[in-house]
């Protein structure tokens, strides 16, 4: 009942998620399209390629025309360098000095976000050491960024104490199309203008900044006058993710496919039996799968429902492997079947929405929340299987250190 490119009848445990690395090098491209060549592009691949496996991801990206990846988790950026990602990688403000040889060791660019960062990594790594560094300024986000009366001093701290290379100047326009405000216009052009006044300002004092981003996913698609010559793309590298007013037009695609499990079980209790805590008022075909809160599936989904042979069952309970089910409307199910917990089966179809509005959460959130530790993500490329992963586990940096 489903259309799958994934070998799913010889997985171990019968259960799966299907990325589709063909949308997500279509929605780059659809980018680079719309921006041109004069604009270059940083994927962010930060919380594990945003839930859906950073390495199979960007070792397909890494054959594009891009200038390079980011991610806040150092972790996250040396396994990239361990998997032959050559590409330049930005780190997101996250670490402190005392780990700034692995930046040298390598070839990371780290995030300076408030007075005194530059001189704290000189301190750590000698004058002399010609690391390249990315500059943050706050533009009125709040969250992480120099203020725009900090940005000049710490430039010049560099320009005339360190041999660091400064490669970018980037700031973060904040919830573009957030209903919680109202005037997120107003906000986001304001974003805009004190970003032009600081570029105005480092210019005036001699200063040639190589890169200058301030766009991301939504505000790429939004504020063409906030290109500048780099934007970061993140959410709109994996999914169809608009913003409410779009100049661009792009045609993005979903990447992940769908989430299925497999029937293992399937029970008939006669009314007055108990199923788990639920007394059956009637007659009940029961049917478990082997997915539950362990793979990321949240206990609040019960109630919930599910898709098999084209019909929507409810779910009845969501444990720590399995997950219970009613499926009585689908007389014709046999072990074995497929069970839909994402994506087509059928004729029907459960997008990601349905989760989120039931549960109260963001597609990013949802995303995120689903565990490689336990079943596998199965990526697909031009029609077959490529690369099945099911965890994720960080190699030794130093001797010394624990792995995770």
């Amino acid at each position: 009942m489903i259309d799958s490119s994934v070998d799913y009848k010889n997985l171990p445990r019968p259960t799966w998620a299907e990325i589709d690395i063909d949308a997500i090098l279509n929605n780059i491209n659809e980018y680079k399209k719309a921006l041109g060549n004069k604009v270059e592009i940083i994927v962010a691949a930060k919380g594990n390629g945003y839930g859906h496996g950073m390495l199979p991801i960007v070792k397909a990206i890494n054959e594009l025309d891009i200038y390079g990846f980011a991610t806040g988790n150092m972790y996250e950026a040396i396994e990239m360098r361990k998997h032959g990602i050559d590409k330049p990688i930005q780190l997101f403000a996250h670490n402190f000095p005392e780990t700034a040889d692995l930046l040298v060791k390598y070839d990371l660019m780290p995030s300076f976000v408030k007075p005194g960062d530059a001189k704290a990594f000189a301190d750590a790594l000698g004058k002399d050491v010609a690391l390249k560094v990315w500059v943050k300024c706050d533009t009125g986000l709040g969250r992480l960024g120099l203020l725009p009366e900090e940005v000049l001093p710490e430039l010049e701290y560099i320009r005339n104490e360190t041999s660091f290379k400064i490669e970018g100047l980037y700031s973060h326009i904040g919830p573009t199309d957030s209903d919680k405000n109202p005037k997120k216009d107003e906000y986001n052009e304001g974003q805009i203008s004190c970003f032009n006044k600081i570029i105005d300002d480092i210019e005036a004092a001699g200063f040639e900044i190589p890169r200058y981003q301030l766009s991301s996913t939504y505000a790429t698609q939004r504020y063409e006058k906030a290109w500048y010559n780099t934007v970061c793309i993140g959410t709109g590298v994996f999914a169809n993710a608009k913003p409410q007013k779009d100049s661009c037009g792009l045609k993005l695609k979903d990447c992940l496919k769908g989430i299925h499990s497999r029937l293992i079980s399937k029970k008939t209790l006669k009314a007055g039996s108990r199923c788990l805590n639920m007394l059956m008022e009637n007659d009940r075909v029961i049917g478990v799968i082997p997915f539950g809160s362990c793979d990321g599936f949240s206990t609040r989904n019960a109630g919930g429902e599910v898709l098999l042979n084209g019909v929507r069952c409810k779910i009845l309970a969501v444990c720590l492997e399995h997950t219970v089910l009613d499926i009585t409307d689908v007389p014709d199910a046999e072990i074995g079947d497929v069970v839909t917990l994402l994506g087509q089966n059928g004729e029907s179809r459960i997008d990601v929405s349905e989760y989120c509005e039931r549960l109260g959460i963001t597609v990013i959130e949802f995303w995120c929340s689903l565990s490689f530790h336990s079943f596998p993500h199965i990526y697909v490329r031009e029609g077959q299987q490529q690369e099945e992963v099911i965890s994720v586990s960080y190699t030794h940096l130093r001797a010394h250190e624990t792995v995770l």
